[in-house]
């Protein structure tokens, strides 16, 4: 399946006067199709512009930029409006119509599209009106909603005509925190669900869970959000801990197929995943292997060997058909983070614990099955 954004070497200047300034340095990003991607960092980091130039609002000045596998560079306004009509906005403000019910708000992204009759709008509002709890509030107007209604709204709107990709700037900057955690797992699953990337703009760390990838802007350069990423894979961490953590940590990329670490070897460091997928293999007698599971970002492995201070107990290798990048804690590290944080040696305890049991299942059973 193709990528939903492709960017790479991207640069964006404004005009200072006489003086052009420069807002993005070599930009490079992807985005797979039913991926979730924050973008964070400080204002004035380049966000906007970056954000604005994906959603086809500027033109690209140097660099590829790639949306829905159509190259940007050198596209012309009638072009990037054609792809507009693809990608789906949400809002920091909302931005309803007032005069307007829920229903007609929604419709009126579907009657902006081509081929669409009034009752085709109308049924295919009303189902993604629907699917975002506000069925029973089609005739309300925008005045009588709270803002989480409003936001789911504005959710609906943004999905109504089935985007290839999402567009979110700060979606919960006007919510509380259960709230803007409701809409915005509302919203990643419905995109997921259609099949849609998500780009999301925001400083609100609550909801970087929701997440597959973190990515942070600093003056106009994207690198990878460390902390982030750390809080989704290791949430009993504290700021303070992860903030001390932080410059310890290494980032490696494996290609394709590559082993991580393999089995039997001495356990010396910890392993988060940040892209790609890893297999988790358990090597048998007789040359012989099977396969325990397939994990994604977000996860971690390598901590059994540790955490017991033996030899490792599986091999893990990327996947076949992606590189992958991984975060590497070393074995030192890896003890200073599980002496200073209880919580989170209990988490790691707790899942080696689980691992091992379904892996000592699995063996029992494999062996049953072959005698």
């Amino acid at each position: 399946m193709s990528q939903i954004i492709g960017i790479q070497n991207l640069n964006h200047y404004y005009q200072e006067g006489k003086k052009q300034k420069q807002i993005l340095f070599g930009i490079d990003l992807q985005i797979e199709p039913k991926e979730v991607v924050i973008l964070t960092g400080a204002s004035g980091s380049g966000k906007t512009t970056l954000l604005s130039l994906i959603g086809c609002m500027r033109s690209v000045q140097e660099g590829s930029l790639k949306v829905l596998t159509h190259e940007l560079k050198g596209a012309n306004e009638i072009q990037r409006m054609q792809i507009r009509r693809r990608i789906g906005y949400v809002f920091q403000h909302f931005n309803l119509l007032d005069f307007m019910t829920v229903e007609q708000n929604v419709m009126v992204s579907l009657e902006l599209q081509e081929n669409f009759s009034h009752s085709q709008a109308r049924n295919q509002s009303r189902e993604i009106l629907t699917a975002v709890g506000l069925g029973q509030h089609l005739d309300a107007y925008p005045r009588d909603l709270s803002g989480g209604q409003k936001q789911r709204v504005a959710i609906a709107r943004a999905l109504v005509h089935r985007p290839r990709l999402l567009l979110a700037d700060e979606p919960t900057s006007a919510l509380d925190r259960q709230t803007g955690r409701e809409v915005t797992e509302l919203m990643t699953r419905l995109a997921k669900e259609q099949g849609s990337a998500v780009l999301i703009v925001t400083h609100d760390s609550r909801i970087f869970s929701a997440s597959d990838r973190i990515v942070r802007m600093e003056d106009g350069k994207l690198d990878i959000d460390y902390q982030g990423q750390l809080s989704i894979a290791l949430p009993t961490l504290t700021d303070k801990q992860l903030f001390e953590l932080i410059p310890q940590l290494k980032m490696l990329t494996f290609p394709p197929g590559e082993i991580v670490i393999r089995q039997g070897e001495l356990a010396d460091k910890f392993y988060i995943l940040i892209e790609g997928e890893v297999e988790v293999i358990q090597e048998l007698p007789n040359s012989k292997s099977k396969l325990l599971k397939t994990l994604g970002p977000n996860t971690y492995f390598g901590e059994i060997g540790l955490l017991q201070e033996t030899k490792r107990t599986a091999t893990v290798r990327a996947t076949t058909d992606a590189a992958i990048k991984v975060l590497v804690i070393e074995r030192y590290d890896f003890y200073q983070m599980v002496v200073t944080s209880k919580m989170t040696h209990a988490l790691l305890n707790y899942q080696a614990i689980k691992s091992l049991l379904i892996r000592k299942f699995k063996t029992s059973y494999y062996k049953s099955m072959t005698n």
